[in-house]
């Protein structure tokens, strides 16, 4: 409406096109109950009102553009947005030389498809201290966020097929005749090159990018990646560092360059990953242009955090690529990233020299600017650095860069000071890895001290320097002093969070799991059962968020399946049972919560190969077993009916070897009987098993070949008592 004519009125088509795709919404919405498409056509029908068809075209390929690069966006998530340079050189990939991005960008922001962001738009830009660039403010140069479901829209609409993203016509469409004549535009046009896309023709081809399932969000943050260093063709490690820095003095010119260059600076290496070029990325994040211009853009401290958490976010991505090399090989990866040939991205490596590069890069930027490197932020970025080397196993080198942090702590702000414990009790921490057991206990006790010193003793921290000293003491089976020490940090917790808190309960439940972890299943059990009894004794006023209230309802299963294995262990058979038949039924409300929780665009549903269903097959076979050694056979054959209707053949191979055991069980249940039926039902359960056996491990495994003799010999003995009844 705003774009066709801000003078409307009840008369205008727009208007009339509006009232009629509503009434057709809620005739839609009356049958399935819910307007869950109503939106979608809305926005369908605002796209089918632009009358010129390649605008038409340009704009509905904009938007999806931008949900699906910007999906996941920390600065579209909390409302900064996008900066306007950044888009317009998206855009400009997107559309063909003769259409203005800034009139796509003018459109979708008429049609309230784009916002303007309002707050948090002013850069902190540095280009270096002889640059003289004043920032921009989002007056001059606006940032543009997306609402949540418009964005939700526009990833649905991407999964639609292209390149023509038009929604299929039903009986709910009023707009279908503007469908079909876009439909017959992009046939005369021939697709690709007719819509204006061409970065099809230029970076990828139209099955890359365009299959018949719609956009593909690695080949998207691709796109972006190229577009935001000028790349025409595929980016490989050998073109990106010197491409990279060619955009620096390209982005002094243009309008916007100083958000241009931050937005670089953030997010440049985030689409590299999730474009899985992880070589180039690992290019990036050890070149010392690149990370200086970081930390002129960010600063030294949320510089650092950021290099840190991106070489992080790079292991994470790399070791859980199904390419990478055999588990021994746990640092580096073999596999075709983008380029055309193999690249192995030994992460480790990329850790130790990303985090040794920010390092001197901070130091020489606080260097420049103090006179000296001993400052603040230089101790913030030690202790990032060292944090970040801990949670990438590199303790050697992180325990280096903590007590370089300490001792300037230590000469900044006194010995007695929360940060000087907070080193403190990282440097024992990475001393418990090392295996320096005398040390790492004396570091942990001054970080206590000095938090004592600071009246600090019931800060979250110092919290946490008491537990991981407990949980120390545990592996050193000091029993004694861990329980003293456990007692100590429950109390403390209960008197900041309250005795029935989340908090607490995690505390006693962590607690069990190293005392079982060491035999003690007797301590294990009493503090399991601490941990239900506070679970179930939380507030419901602290349970707010659903998602936060279905993860604590799944701790308390677990809880209660680790009671079962522990009363069956001491030989309490009927507590045990009653253990594991609450744990399914948790699991079972578990998994019904999951169906009806809203999933993130691009998540995966696990279904039956989720850790959830792992723990109901083990634990319905777990009560089939202890119903046999009860002597409830009934119970047991329910129980193993139960696992079977769980498992098929598409789920998890553990799974399905827990049901072949679940059906060698049931077939010896129906050994034990008398009469033909019983003894054709054992011969059929045996049967399923060595199938699945066979299936899992092949017919040369010993198990397969064990059950194949017993399926044997069972059909000889059918068949001689068939024989022993003739006449």
């Amino acid at each position: 409406l705003r774009r066709y004519n801000r003078n409307w009125n009840l008369s205008s088509p727009v208007w009339k096109k509006l009232i009629q795709q509503s009434t057709l919404n809620l005739e839609e919405a009356s049958r399935l109950r819910s307007f869950v498409n109503s939106v979608t056509r809305i926005v369908d029908l605002g796209f089918s009102t632009v009358h010129e068809m390649e605008l038409r075209v340009s704009i509905r390929r904009c938007f999806i553009t931008f949900a699906m690069s910007f999906r996941d966006n920390d600065w579209v998530l909390i409302g900064r947005g996008i900066p306007q340079a950044v888009i317009l050189k998206l855009f400009s990939a997107v559309l063909d030389d003769n259409t203005d991005p800034l009139d796509i960008l003018n459109a979708l922001e008429t049609m309230n498809l784009l916002q303007r962001a309002r707050h948090g738009t002013t850069s902190n830009i540095g280009y270096g201290s002889d640059d003289d660039v004043k920032p921009s403010t989002f007056i001059e140069n606006p940032s543009f966020v997306m609402q949540d479901s418009l964005r939700a829209i526009g990833e649905e609409v991407s999964k639609r097929f292209a390149p023509a993203f038009l929604p299929e016509i039903d009986d709910y469409t009023s707009f279908y005749q503007e469908i079909l004549d876009e439909q017959a535009f992009h046939d005369r046009s021939g697709g690709d090159l007719g819509g204006a896309m061409k970065f099809i023709v230029k970076q990828f081809s139209s099955k890359d990018l365009m299959g018949s399932g719609g956009m593909h969000e690695k080949e998207v943050h691709e796109l972006v990646a190229a577009c935001l260093i000028d790349i025409e063709g595929r980016i490989n490690k050998s073109i990106i560092v010197d491409a990279y820095r060619r955009t620096k003095d390209r982005n002094k010119k243009i309008k916007g360059g100083d958000k241009l260059e931050e937005y670089m600076a953030v997010f440049l290496p985030s689409h590299l990953i999730q474009s899985q070029a992880y070589s180039s990325a690992g290019e990036l994040l050890v070149d010392a242009q690149f990370i200086r211009r970081r930390v002129k853009s960010l600063g030294a401290t949320e510089g650092t955090r950021k290099q840190v958490a991106d070489l992080l976010e790079l292991r994470r991505e790399v070791a859980k690529d199904p390419s990478r090399g055999p588990k021994g090989s746990r640092s580096s990866t073999r596999g075709k990233s983008n380029g055309s040939t193999d690249q192995v991205v030994d992460t480790s490596l990329l850790l130790r020299d990303g985090c040794r590069t920010i390092v001197d890069q901070v130091e020489r930027l606080i260097s420049n600017q103090k006179g000296s490197a001993e400052t603040l932020g230089m101790a913030i970025c030690l202790s990032t650095v060292g944090e970040g080397l801990m949670k990438g196993k590199q303790p050697r080198d992180a325990i280096g860069r903590l007590e370089e942090a300490l001792k300037m702590y230590q000469s900044l702000v006194g010995d007695n000071h929360v940060d000087v414990a907070r080193s403190l009790h990282s440097v024992a921490r990475a001393l418990v890895k090392l295996g320096d057991s005398k040390a790492a206990i004396q570091k942990f006790g001054e970080a206590a001290s000095v938090y004592e010193k600071c009246n600090a003793t019931m800060h979250f921290d110092s919290i946490a320097n008491s537990q991981n000293l407990a949980t120390f003491y545990v592996d050193q089976k000091t029993w004694d002093k861990a329980a003293d020490q456990f007692a100590d940090v429950i109390g403390k917790k209960k008197s900041v969070y309250g005795e029935g808190s989340v908090s607490v309960a995690k505390t006693f439940n962590s607690y069990a799991i190293l005392l079982a972890k060491h035999q003690r299943i007797d301590d294990a059990l009493v503090n399991y059962e601490a941990a239900k009894d506070t679970y179930e004794a939380i507030s419901p006023s602290l349970l707010q968020d659903q998602d936060f209230v279905i993860k604590c309802r799944y701790d308390l299963t677990l809880i209660n399946l680790n009671i079962a294995s522990i009363r069956s262990k001491k030989g309490d058979l009927i507590g045990s049972i009653a253990s594991y038949e609450e744990g399914v039924h948790g699991l079972r409300e578990y998994a019904s919560a999951q169906k009806k929780l809203v999933k993130p665009a691009g998540s995966q549903d696990e279904g039956k190969d989720g850790p959830h269903m792992k723990h109901l097959v083990a634990a319905l076979g777990r009560i089939g077993s202890l119903k046999i050694r009860i002597g409830d056979n009934a119970g047991a054959l329910a129980a193993y009916q139960k696992l079977f209707d769980e498992v098929d053949d598409s789920s998890a191979k553990t799974a399905r070897i827990e049901r072949a055991k679940g059906h060698i069980k049931v077939a010896s249940i129906f050994r034990q009987g008398q009469g033909k039926q019983h003894r054709a039902r054992s011969i059929e359960h045996l049967r399923e098993a060595l199938n699945i056996y066979d299936d899992v491990y092949g017919s040369e495994h010993k198990d397969t070949k064990s059950i194949a003799a017993s399926l044997q010999q069972w059909i000889s003995e059918k068949a001689d008592g068939k024989k022993r009844l003739e006449p």
